[in-house]
């Protein structure tokens, strides 16, 4: 019985990436093209190369659009933990569902100065 291979399927030669070229820089170009590189979520070898072939990148979303995103849904955690809370009792919770509104409308806000 023959041993079945697992894991990913190889690439076919024409997709692998078997050449390389040096590149000297500086310490400064380096620290910037790391810098750039990790805005985007790139390593400095993969941004060099789209760079290379491409002369730019587009990214999904920036740095600061992230942490908006993730500020976003924390707040959308907590106005479905007191919706839900809300529906048990409606009196207690009121003050704290107004300060998560306030909070929503901030980021909002914020969001439109970017």
């Amino acid at each position: 019985m023959k041993h079945k291979k697992t894991g990913r399927p190889a690439k076919e030669e024409k997709e692998k990436l078997c050449h390389s070229i040096n590149l000297k820089l500086t310490e400064d170009d380096l620290k910037t093209i790391r810098k750039r590189a990790a805005k985007i979520g790139l390593t400095a070898t993969q941004y060099a190369r789209v760079m290379t072939l491409k002369g730019a990148i587009k990214s999904r979303f920036s740095v600061e659009e992230l942490d908006l995103l993730r500020k976003i849904a924390g707040v959308a955690n907590n106005v479905n933990q007191i919706s839900k809370r809300l529906n048990t009792d409606l009196r207690r919770y009121s003050i704290e569902a107004c300060g998560v509104v306030v909070q929503l409308k901030k980021f909002i806000d914020d969001s439109k100065e970017h």
